[in-house]
């Protein structure tokens, strides 16, 4: 691949004569297709209507706690980070922060995400001056309202959040933190996560003196949980979460990575990810707690096996999930009916 400072440029100059579709296809053509941001809609709670989204895929030096002791036993995330990022300088991350917005300008996303398999506020997987950077750049750019960042909360501290809304002046930070489960031994045995509850909580009114929006992840089925349970645990982890001071929350719904523990059980045919069932079975009980959102099912590395209704009604339910990502409507949930839903209840009440 050319040198990404060199590659910044090319783009920028093609961009500025030919316009945003030819920039993007020569990107393409030199990165091979490999995506590394990508525009989608979503629902914004500050906004109260669907906004345009940018989304980009930062790879630092990889997820330091999967790292050090393996990572969480669902995520694949850090270590795929590691492999792609550990070639990277921060110029070079710089370059790809860039590109990316130069190809989306005329798109003019509200939302800034950025995903690094880790934690953005570690100096040791984002550098600092890339960090402050990427603050600046927001600040200066046109469209862009929110900057959303994850990290451990181990990272959060008030030199650094200071230092990174002072780059940011008026603009939005929301940080999404992993808590994954209220049970100590389904987040900290089972998941692997590394988190006691008072850290979390510490964190959240930190930010939340600071004026930082806080967004909490929740896993929905972790391994060795039946569904039953794995409903029940996040429905109180949500409810426990906002209960903290979460602004919102984010329904992590799980699916299988190849390299994790989860993969190791499901071959071994002794896990196998959430219905979809399940998911809106969450949503309609938490909806009044806060703003719920439901995550993806695809990311890097791509899963093998993803939540999963019968054949014939996999598709129409995954759409209305989509849809309630765009709309946050949970009238879109009523009414749903297939010959599984009861095979579903069957399960749930064992």
């Amino acid at each position: 691949m050319l040198k990404l400072q060199i590659l910044s440029f090319l783009v920028q100059v093609i961009n500025r004569i030919f316009g945003e579709k030819v920039a993007v296809d020569f990107l393409n053509l030199v990165t091979k297709n490999q995506k590394f941001f990508f525009i989608d809609r979503i629902y914004d709670f500050d906004e109260k209507q669907p906004i345009t989204r940018l989304t980009i895929l930062l790879p630092g030096k990889g997820c330091e706690w999967a790292i050090k002791t393996g990572g969480c036993t669902m995520c694949a995330f850090g270590k795929r980070a590691q492999e792609i990022g550990k070639n990277f300088s921060a110029n070079d991350l710089l370059a790809l922060f860039q590109i990316a917005l130069d190809l989306t300008k005329c798109q003019q996303p509200i939302n800034l995400t950025i995903y690094n398999g880790g934690s953005f506020l570690n100096e040791r997987e984002i550098p600092l001056e890339v960090q402050l950077k990427i603050c600046q750049k927001v600040k200066e750019h046109p469209s862009i309202k929110k900057l959303f960042i994850e990290s451990r909360v181990e990272f959060i501290t008030q030199e650094k959040i200071r230092m990174l809304k002072n780059k940011l002046k008026n603009k939005k930070l929301m940080i999404g933190i992993g808590l994954e489960a209220q049970d100590d031994k389904i987040r900290n045995i089972l998941i692997k996560k590394g988190l006691d509850k008072k850290d979390y909580e510490k964190a959240v009114k930190l930010l939340k003196e600071n004026e930082v929006k806080v967004l909490t992840y929740v896993l929905l089925k972790p391994i060795y949980l039946t569904e039953k349970e794995a409903i029940e645990e996040a429905i109180k982890t949500i409810k426990y979460a906002f209960e903290v001071g979460t602004d919102e929350v984010a329904l992590e719904v799980a699916f299988v990575q190849e390299g994790t523990i989860m993969d190791k059980l499901f071959k071994e045919n002794r896990y196998k990810p959430p219905w979809l069932w399940s998911i809106i079975e969450v949503i309609k009980k938490t909806y009044n707690f806060g703003p719920i959102h439901i995550g993806g099912f695809e990311d890097e590395p791509p899963p093998i096996a993803i939540p999963s209704n019968c054949l014939i009604c996999s598709s129409k339910i995954k759409n209305f999930l989509q849809q309630y990502r765009e709309t946050h409507n949970i009238k879109l949930f009523n009414d749903l009916k297939c010959d599984c839903y009861e095979l579903w209840e069957q399960e749930v009440k064992n």
